[in-house]
């Protein structure tokens, strides 16, 4: 599959420079403000509505200073976090608004309250299959901890997922694929790094994981981390994206997931700069809002 996504890459063919302006006006058009870099199976469209609908779903819902994704393929849910608990309600409605009733899968990335805080409310909106955390206690994390009782209070077990399991979502399949070395006493490396595949299209969701335990997720556990779409970890930061990460995901559109003038200055301006270098499309929440991608497992597009 990765080799796959390389050759489609190289067999690029040159572009007139009629052409290229064409291109250049028509995507300005298309979506004005955004920075554009040249992808083969990237592009801009119609917003989709998440469900019901064929194909795989992805939507980074604007939380703020935070994390919150929803992925949905034929009628099944995945949830990555909820943000801080005041973004709780606001996952709910979002969730309920595109149709959700249930969720067949929850992970929680790691314990920091801005991934963690929102799930509380998740829990007690939505009947839940499947839910993953880390660890299944955290003493240090309030969160955390409210996330575990009320886990508990409704009977639903966490599961600390083994590395490469795989589970299906439609006709998509993620897979664990981190962390996979020991993270110490930095809650951020600890986040669960999750492969999401659906055809030829691959998206990378890294919690908030440093990029050196990110690069052992390759390097020392064997896993692939190329991809279309990459969640940049740690809402930006350039402790979690510098170019050796990019060397290794390849992607062709990233998303930082941050709040509007946070005092962290996310996205990173050394993360902006490496993502024009190279080429990446970035999106951000705190400039888009909800972003919702579609794949039919060929072609990405996404919402204007």
């Amino acid at each position: 599959m990765a080799a796959a996504r390389r050759s489609r890459k190289k067999s690029r063919a040159p572009r007139s420079a009629l052409g290229t302006l064409i291109v250049i006006i028509l995507a300005a058009f298309v979506y004005a403000g955004t920075e554009f870099g040249w992808f083969d199976n990237v592009s801009l469209g119609p917003k989709p509505t998440p469900l019901p609908g064929d194909g795989l779903y992805v939507t980074f819902i604007d939380v703020g200073q935070g994390d919150s994704t929803l992925a949905v393929c034929n009628g099944e849910t995945l949830l990555i976090d909820a943000g801080v608990p005041e973004a709780g309600s606001e996952v709910v409605e979002y969730l309920k608004s595109a149709g959700v009733t249930e969720l067949d899968y929850v992970v929680c990335t790691h314990a920091h309250e801005d991934h963690a805080g929102g799930l509380d409310a998740v829990l007690e909106s939505f009947e839940v299959g499947m839910l993953f955390a880390p660890y299944t206690e955290f003493d240090a994390s309030g969160s955390f901890t409210h996330f575990e009782n009320t886990a508990a209070e409704l009977g639903l077990d966490i599961t600390v997922p083994p590395l490469g399991a795989e589970f299906t979502l439609g006709g998509a399949v993620f897979e664990f694929v981190g962390p996979v070395t020991d993270w110490g006493s930095d809650v951020n490396d600890s986040s669960l790094v999750l492969r999401l595949d659906y055809g030829d299209d691959s998206f990378l969701f890294t919690g908030d994981i440093g990029s050196g335990p990110l690069e052992d997720c390759a390097y020392i556990g064997g896993y692939s981390l190329d991809c279309d779409v990459l969640k940049l970890g740690h809402h930006g930061s350039s402790t979690s994206t510098d170019q050796g990460i990019l060397d290794l995901t390849t992607p062709e559109l990233a998303v930082a997931s941050c709040g509007l003038d946070n005092s962290y200055g996310h996205p990173h301006d050394e993360v902006v700069e490496l993502c024009e270098d190279n080429g990446i499309l970035l999106l951000r929440t705190d400039r888009d809002g909800d972003i919702t991608l579609r794949s039919d497992g060929a072609e990405i597009t996404r919402a204007a």
